[in-house]
């Protein structure tokens, strides 16, 4: 079992800014989801071509074994290759941009103990040579962009470079990158910063929010973001702070007889969005609650709506072509997409194949809010589509 800080660097965004959460979610277990796991595999993937290129010289058959041995894992699929290789690319490319080939370390466990008690992580890659310090992580997610700029997690793995390396490059390393490799979502960011730069956000942010959350002190700092630090507490859906900030309804309501203004219904969208996870959470806890035998009043659980399946499908098949059914009946055919054939050829594969015979279109315009990195929808950009002729 893999050993996790108690103010670990993945959950640095929360207990930051929220430093009672840590103690509020002791005792309540955080789960492994099928994303979980699909991203422990790609992590796993993603090191081990990272290794053989960097680390370990190994032989074509010892790296296709381990390679082969991982995708006998269930929760593999063919996009994680392509995913894998975007991640392998990047770490070449950021050590070419070192004036001599740079001291490379994978999985590597960083101690910022300095900083924040016991505090420690493991770093997916760290390139450290001349005066610079490049730290690349691996997110395998698509459901929530993962930007570098000024975040937590990355500069809390830098910090702990710079303390766990200092014996040996001392005050050498004085520039810092942060680079996210998210193939999934985004592709790669990247954000330069200076060691003088972190150092005084470890003091000044880091170490006051970590002492609160040791003490269980410090107030209440619930995110009315959709995907914001409530994201991932494991408390998030019987906190009381986040239920009374869901909840805070008065000041958004018009005087009786008035239509809502612009900025009213800017701001009850946004408490919407919060309003859904929550409920979502809410759900999600009482299921679970009720599955180990506890009781929500006014609500249990129930079988949903099931589905029908043959027996045996070859056999189902055989005898009803025997009763008369038509073959072309028994089945459907319907082309693949691009994303589908993309999925299951993998990414180089399908460049190679498909190129010249895809386009893309642009997307249905969609409400986001001002924080959403894609840029502002222009509609006379669509308006007028070259024509085929």
């Amino acid at each position: 079992m893999a050993e996790h800080a108690r103010l670990s660097p993945s959950s640095a965004d929360r207990w930051i800014h929220c430093p009672p959460s840590v103690r509020l979610s002791e005792g309540i277990p955080n789960t492994d989801t099928p994303y979980s796991k699909a991203g422990t595999l790609a992590h796993s993937i993603a090191e081990l071509k990272a290794r053989k290129h960097f680390v370990e010289p190994m032989g074509a058959r010892t790296y296709n074994a381990r390679l082969k041995k991982l995708k006998s894992d269930p929760d593999y699929d063919t996009g994680m290759d392509s995913a894998t290789d975007q991640y392998l690319e990047e770490l070449k490319h950021q050590s070419m941009e070192f004036a001599d080939p740079p001291f490379v370390v994978l999985e590597s466990r960083v101690d910022f103990s300095h900083l924040v008690p016991e505090g420690f992580g493991r770093a997916d890659c760290l390139m450290m040579g001349g005066n610079r310090l490049v730290v690349v992580d691996y997110k395998n997610g698509a459901g929530v962009p993962v930007e570098a700029t000024e975040n937590p997690q990355m500069m809390l793995y830098a910090l702990g470079a710079l303390h766990t390396y200092a014996p040996i490059y001392g005050d050498q390393l004085t520039q810092v990158r942060l680079v996210i490799v998210q193939p999934n979502a985004g592709g790669v960011k990247s954000w330069d910063t200076t060691k003088q730069e972190l150092e005084r956000w470890g003091e000044n942010a880091v170490r006051p929010a970590a002492e609160l959350a040791i003490q269980g002190k410090g107030d209440f700092n619930p995110d009315p973001r959709e995907k914001g630090w409530c994201t991932f507490c494991p408390a998030k859906a019987q906190c009381s702070a986040r239920a009374t900030q869901m909840l805070e309804v008065d000041k958004l309501r018009p005087q009786e007889g008035e239509t809502l203004t612009d900025l009213q219904v800017g701001a009850i969208l946004t408490k919407a969005r919060g309003l859904e996870s929550w409920v979502h959470d809410l759900e999600q806890y009482a299921l679970t609650t009720s599955l180990h035998g506890g009781h929500i009043p006014g609500w249990k659980v129930v079988e949903g709506r099931g589905s029908r399946s043959w027996i045996d499908q070859d056999n189902a098949f055989a005898q009803l072509q025997q009763r008369g059914v038509a073959e072309a009946v028994l089945y459907e055919r319907k082309a693949v997409s691009v994303p589908g054939l993309e999925k299951a050829l993998g990414k180089s594969a399908f460049t190679e194949a498909a190129a010249g015979l895809w386009v893309k279109n642009p997307g249905k315009p969609t409400l986001a809010a001002e924080s959403d990195p894609r840029p502002v929808y222009r509609p006379e950009k669509t308006m007028f589509q070259p024509v085929n002729e």
